[in-house]
């Protein structure tokens, strides 16, 4: 006599699972390597951005100049100083669209939102205190600590803040997190015009 049912047998049924199986591993053995290669992509993202920003400053650092009527200020978590900036040109110059000019430069850190922000302006625009639009350079960061070192008698001499004359150099500590630790990144940031040099 015939079988009139239709099944599959012990063996099928056991291959189509060794199968299954064999699939499963492979598809989480990708999605498990995906995941360990973002998260290292993620250490030098947010290591780049604060290498970047550390270069940032330093260049603007580099920039200072000595000029009446805007001082070098700074205190553990902000700073201002006069410098040569790119800016919008005007009057004779119009016609360059964006040139070198001197004018001032602001680095502001906002620890509610773990930001760090660049502004500047123009000579005229600095002396009446109207800054841009406070551009985002640096985010993710837990705290930010800056020292103006000056020229002592014997040495030099560390501040925590300033607000008379430009210091020989600025050293930035920015502190963020990675991995669940508190990460520090530092530079020390020569000022060229800095006390007296």
């Amino acid at each position: 006599m015939k079988n009139r049912y239709k099944a599959f047998t012990l063996t099928e049924v056991l291959l189509v699972t060794v199968m299954f199986a064999l699939i499963s591993v492979a598809v989480f053995n990708a999605f498990s390597n995906g995941f360990k290669l973002w998260a290292r992509g993620q250490h030098v993202l947010v290591e780049g951005d604060m290498s970047i920003f550390l270069d940032r400053i330093g260049e603007d650092l580099r920039q200072t100049v000595l000029i009446t009527g805007i001082p070098f200020k700074g205190d553990s978590t902000q700073l201002c100083f006069p410098a040569i900036i790119l800016a919008p040109t005007d009057g004779s110059r119009a016609k360059e669209g964006t040139g070198a000019q001197i004018g001032a430069v602001g680095y502001t850190f906002n620890p509610s939102e773990k930001k760090i922000y660049r502004t500047q302006a123009v000579y005229g625009q600095a002396l009446k205190t109207q800054w841009t639009t406070p551009i985002e350079v640096a985010s993710q960061i837990e705290d930010i600590t800056l020292r103006y070192y000056f020229k002592a008698d014997r040495g030099l001499d560390v501040k925590t803040q300033t607000d008379e004359g430009i210091p020989l150099g600025v050293l930035v500590d920015v502190q963020f997190m990675m991995d669940g630790q508190l990460r520090h990144m530092r530079r020390f940031l020569l000022v060229p015009v800095g006390g007296g040099i």
